[in-house]
Parts: C-alpha cells; sequence; structure tokens
C-alpha cells in the first residue's frame, strides 16, 4: 500500500513500456492503436521506447506487483517500468513545478478523491476495462482500486494463548490486554484510524460528525503510555516481530509479512475496516495513454490472482480466484468479509481540511 512508504528493494529494476511517457521524458506518439481494451491486455510491443516510473508503497506489496503485473506489462508492451516510492509532498512538488517524473501513482481513496483534477488526472475509461472491478471500488473519476486490504489487529498468540482480543474494543482494554499496542500514526492522513476507534466505542455506525474526529483522538489518547506508534509499515511490522507490542492496527500485509516471517502473530477478525488503495496517473504526465494502457493491464484477472498469491491482498478482479499458502489464506480478508466495516470516504472527502489539521496536530504532538 501506498502508506509503506520504505526503501524499496525493487527500486532499482527497470521493466520496460513502449511509447513516451512523464519518466522517460519522451513525446507521446501519435500514431499507435490501443484497440479496444480488455483488462490484462496491451497490443505487443505498443510502448517500445517509452519509460513509465510508477510510484508505489513499498515493502511485499510492491515486491509482488512488480512480479505479478510490472515485469509481464514491460515483456509484452515493450516499454521499461522503473520503480520508485510514493511520497506525497514530492507527487505535489513535481505538479507544482511542472516536471512530473511519475507515470502512475498508487495512494489513497481519500487522496484521489481530494485531489482529483489537481494532483491526479482524471482517468479516460474508455481506455480501460473496468467491467470486472468489484463494485464499489472506484469512488472516484481520477483512480481504479489497487488492492483490497484491512486495517486489522494483530497480536502476539503467545501473550494472549487462548483468549484473543476480537473486538476494537479490546483493543482499548488494558486491564483485560495488557501490554503495548501500537497504530500508525505519520503526516499520512489515515481515517480508518479514527474509525477504528469509533467503532471500539460502539458508534461504527452511527452518522459521522466534525466533532468525531476529536473524539476519536481523545480515545487513543486516554491510552497514555500503552500506546505507541509506528510511521511506516516496515516498523509496524518490526514491532510485531520483536515483541515490542502486544498488538498493532496494522495494515493487513504487514501482519501477513510478521507471520510469514514466523513471528507468533495472528489476526483479530472480530472486528476490522476494509481499505482500498487507489492507482492513479499524476497531473502533467507527457503520456497519459501508456499509463492508461499500464492501468488497463493491472487490471487482468492473470495479474489479479498472482499479485494475491505473492501479497495476501484480495484482488480486484471479481474473477480471480487465488491460491494461497497456508499464511496467506489466514490473513486473506475476503474470506472474513462479514465482519469487515466499511467507512463513509464520502463525509471523510467533504470534511478532509477538518481531518487533515488535526492528524497533523495530533501527529505532530500539538
Amino acid at each position: 500500500m501506498k502508506k509503506m512508504a520504505v526503501g524499496v528493494t525493487v527500486a532499482g529494476l527497470a521493466l520496460t513500456l513502449v511509447g513516451c511517457s512523464g519518466g522517460g521524458g519522451q513525446e507521446a506518439a501519435s500514431d499507435r492503436d490501443f484497440g479496444t481494451p480488455v483488462a490484462g491486455e496491451v497490443v505487443p510491443g505498443i510502448l517500445d521506447g517509452v519509460t513509465l516510473a510508477v510510484a508505489d508503497s513499498g515493502g511485499v506489496s510492491q515486491e509482488g506487483r512488480t512480479e505479478a503485473i510490472w515485469d509481464p506489462f514491460a515483456e509484452e508492451s515493450g516499454a521499461e517500468v522503473i520503480q520508485d516510492s510514493f511520497e506525497a509532498a514530492k507527487l505535489k512538488a513535481m505538479v507544482e513545478s511542472g516536471n512530473v517524473t511519475w507515470d502512475i501513482a498508487n495512494t489513497t481513496v481519500l487522496d484521489a478523491g481530494q485531489y482529483c483534477g489537481e494532483l491526479y488526472e482524471e482517468l479516460d475509461y474508455s481506455m480501460i476495462d473496468i467491467s470486472s472491478v468489484p463494485e464499489g471500488t472506484i469512488t472516484n473519476d481520477c483512480m481504479v482500486p489497487t488492492i483490497s486490504y484491512g486495517f486489522i489487529v494483530a497480536y502476539n498468540t503467545e501473550v494472549f494463548g487462548d483468549n484473543p482480543p476480537n473486538t476494537a474494543s479490546d483493543f482499548f482494554d488494558t486491564e483485560k490486554f495488557p501490554g503495548k499496542r501500537a497504530i500508525g500514526l505519520s503526516t499520512y492522513v489515515e481515517p480508518q484510524v479514527l474509525e477504528f476507534a469509533l467503532l471500539g466505542d460502539g458508534k461504527g455506525g452511527d452518522a459521522r460528525s466534525v466533532d468525531d474526529i476529536a473524539y476519536a483522538i481523545d480515545k487513543y489518547k486516554s491510552l497514555g503510555s500503552d500506546l505507541i506508534t509506528w510511521t511506516t509499515g516496515a516498523e509496524s511490522q518490526q514491532q510485531l516481530e520483536s515483541g515490542e507490542v502486544v498488538m498493532s492496527l496494522v495494515w493487513s500485509s504487514r501482519g501477513f509479512g510478521a507471520t510469514d516471517a514466523g513471528a507468533p502473530v495472528a489476526p483479530m477478525w472480530g472486528e476490522w475496516i476494509l481499505g482500498v488503495d487507489a492507482l492513479t496517473v499524476p497531473k502533467g504526465v507527457q503520456d497519459p495513454e501508456a499509463s492508461f494502457a499500464a492501468l488497463n493491464f493491472f487490471l487482468g484477472e492473470q495479474q489479479q490472482t498472482k499479485a494475491s498469491e505473492l501479497t495476501s491482498f484480495a484482488p480486484v478482479n471479481v474473477n480471480s480466484k487465488p491460491e494461497l499458502s497456508e499464511t496467506a489464506e489466514q490473513w486473506f480478508i475476503n474470506n472474513h468479509l462479514d465482519t469487515g466495516k466499511t467507512i463513509d470516504m464520502q463525509f471523510w472527502t467533504e470534511n478532509y481540511s477538518a481531518l487533515e489539521e488535526a492528524w497533523i496536530a495530533w501527529a505532530s504532538g500539538s
């Protein structure tokens, strides 16, 4: 996920896309015929000579998408695909300076919706086959879904044994479940973290108000020294693996990573929050058609199946049926959609200014 802005082990990988784009600094070819889009397909060699830069979230998710999607896309299309780590501030600086060097960026749905048309291009869906995208995962005109995942409490099985936490309220019960717990708190705004606190007070189904922002933050502050934070996905995983925390609200991929590394960590499925990331095209790319062709390829059944098998994330093609390892199956959200909670993204988008102001003050210790 975009959020895992860590050192990207695939940063040096070069793959190739034909045409010309912001990443390559070339002029877009004018005589290309991409044909009628079919998800997962691209005209062979049509992007010969093009370089596309993908800014992604790092960690196992970016590595898995590189292997499952971007490497095959480069081979089929003829383009060169290079990898980078997404940073919101860097994207903003690129767009404002008119020097956009990313062609595809993985960010949050909230970010894509808030800055649609400003930092992100409105997509030409006539070039992208979205017929097999899960219903409800496209919530603005500047995105296709990257992944489905969960904001899930990962807990230490050795600490809690046969009496593990099962609800959001358990996360805040330091008497019944003593020990350090963690949440993600960086300058990157995530309303799902606040929604989890509200869920812990039985407010999961309530209509939202701006007052809920301060209420949720105060709920976390009430934990005092029992609460610590992480700022990157890698840090959240390390805290779990080292035993620094007994539980943590993490992205499901990082819980999977900790379990896969041998840590005594398991997911809490009693209550969790559904998340979707957004694959976007930065505003001002030189060859948006090449980016649209890449997004169309990304959504293919075969590509999504393999990416899911490599990362444990749920695919964003309804026809994908991944075969998962035992560990990946343990963290696969599609097996637990009955307990997953969705959030009112429209509310958070409309009230983004109040959310951002309160969040940044909280993250900075103000």
